[in-house]
C-alpha cells in the first residue's frame, strides 16, 4: 500500500539522483522527505501570514506589515522582517500585499532535534511548489488557503478538484504548487480518477508549462504508476525526442530539469528506445546533454557509440564546444581499440 511518507521520500530520492544542482529544486528538500506545498504553508512549524510590502532593504530583506495571521498564531510582530530569495522577475513595491510563509528555523544535524534557530533571522521558505512561498495576494490563493487549512480538507477531493482547477488556470505560480501538491500528496494521488490523470499527463506534455509542474508530475507518475497513471514511459520518450536541443529559455520554462529527469527515468535496462532520440543530444550545446546521451547509447546501443559520434559530427550547426567533445571521443576510442589490440597481441 503506498503511503504519502513513502511517496515523499521516494520522491526526494529521485530528486536528488536525478536533479541535484537545478535552480527549481531547493537544497532544502535535499534534507528529507519533501512535504507538499499546502502542507509546509500550514505547518505549526512555520507562519503564514497576509502583509503589505513596507519595506525593501537589498540584497533579499523585506519587511511585511502584518495584517492577518492564519492559525491563530499570536507570536508575529506587526513589522516582519523576513530574508526573502525574490525572483529577478518579481517586482515588489511598497504597498503591495502579499501571502506569504516563513520560519525561523535551520537544519542542522549537530543539534538536538536537528534544527537550530536561523541565524540570518526569518526566512521565506522555499520548496517544490512555494519558490518563494511568497504569493500576490488574489481570490484564487485565498479560495486555495481556505480549502486547504486543516488536514482534512487536505484529504479531501474538494481539495483535489481545486488543484486541478488550478492546473488549467492562468497563474503560473500557482499552476507549480497545484502540481506540486497533487504530486506529492498520495492522499490526493488515490484519489485521481481516468479524467484526472489524463489532465496531468497533458500538463506534462505541455511546454506552456514550467520545467518544476512538469517534472514533479512525471516523477510520480514514474514512482507510482498505479495512483497517476501509466503515461510516464511514452511521454519521457517523447520529451527526449522533441524537446530542442539549443535556444533555452531562461527561468522556469527552461527544460533542463525536465530532459535530465527523461534520461533518468528510461535508463532501466528493460526499457527500449529509439536510437535517434538519444543520439540527438550528443549535438547539444550543453555538456551535460552530451554526458548523458553518451552513458544511456552505451548501456541501450553497445558497440554502436563510434558510429553515432561520427554521424553527429557530420551536423554543420554544431558549436566550437560540441565539436571538440565529440572529435575527443573519437580519438578515447581511436586510444581504447589501440591498446585493445595490444593486449591482444600480447595474448597470442
Amino acid at each position: 500500500m503506498t503511503t504519502t511518507r513513502s511517496l515523499r521520500a521516494s520522491m526526494r530520492i529521485l530528486l536528488t539522483s536525478t536533479l541535484v544542482g537545478l535552480a527549481w529544486f531547493s537544497t532544502a528538500a535535499l534534507a528529507g522527505p519533501v512535504e507538499p506545498p499546502l502542507h509546509l504553508l500550514f505547518s505549526d512549524k512555520n507562519r503564514l501570514v497576509i502583509g503589505t510590502v513596507a519595506e525593501v532593504n537589498p540584497p533579499n530583506r523585506v519587511v511585511f506589515k502584518r495584517e492577518k495571521v492564519f492559525g491563530g498564531h499570536d507570536d508575529v510582530p506587526e513589522l516582519v522582517d523576513v530574508l526573502a530569495d525574490v525572483p529577478a522577475d518579481n517586482d515588489l513595491h511598497l504597498g503591495d500585499r502579499y501571502v506569504f510563509a516563513y520560519d525561523l528555523i535551520d537544519r542542522d544535524k549537530r543539534a538536538p532535534g536537528g534544527v537550530v534557530l536561523n541565524k540570518k533571522g526569518s526566512t521565506i521558505i522555499r520548496s517544490l511548489g512555494i519558490e518563494p512561498a511568497m504569493f500576490r495576494d488574489s481570490r484564487a490563493l485565498l479560495k486555495i488557503l481556505d480549502a486547504a487549512d486543516t488536514e482534512a480538507k487536505r484529504d479531501s477531493r474538494s481539495l483535489l478538484n481545486l488543484m486541478l482547477k488550478t492546473l488549467k488556470g492562468d497563474d503560473a505560480q500557482l499552476r507549480n504548487l497545484a502540481a506540486a501538491q497533487i504530486a506529492l500528496d498520495a492522499d490526493l494521488g488515490k484519489l485521481l480518477n481516468e479524467k484526472d490523470r489524463a489532465l496531468i499527463r497533458k500538463v506534462v506534455e505541455s511546454a506552456q508549462y514550467s520545467t518544476a509542474a512538469r517534472s514533479v508530475l512525471l516523477q510520480a507518475a514514474f514512482l507510482y504508476p498505479d495512483l497517476y497513471g501509466t503515461w510516464w514511459l511514452p511521454v519521457a520518450k517523447e520529451i527526449l525526442a522533441t524537446t530542442p536541443l539549443d535556444g533555452y529559455p531562461e527561468g522556469a520554462w527552461d527544460p533542463t530539469g525536465l530532459v535530465l529527469l527523461a534520461f533518468g527515468v528510461v535508463e532501466k535496462p528493460e526499457i527500449q528506445l529509439p536510437r535517434d532520440s538519444i543520439a540527438r543530444w550528443l549535438r547539444s550545446p550543453q555538456l551535460i546533454f552530451r554526458e548523458q546521451s553518451l552513458v544511456l547509447l552505451r548501456s541501450k546501443f553497445p558497440g554502436q557509440e563510434r558510429e553515432m559520434v561520427e554521424q553527429a559530427l557530420e551536423d554543420p550547426a554544431l558549436n566550437a564546444d560540441s565539436r571538440k567533445y565529440l572529435d575527443d571521443q573519437i580519438r578515447r576510442l581511436d586510444q581504447q581499440h589501440a591498446e585493445q589490440a595490444t593486449d591482444k597481441q600480447g595474448t597470442e
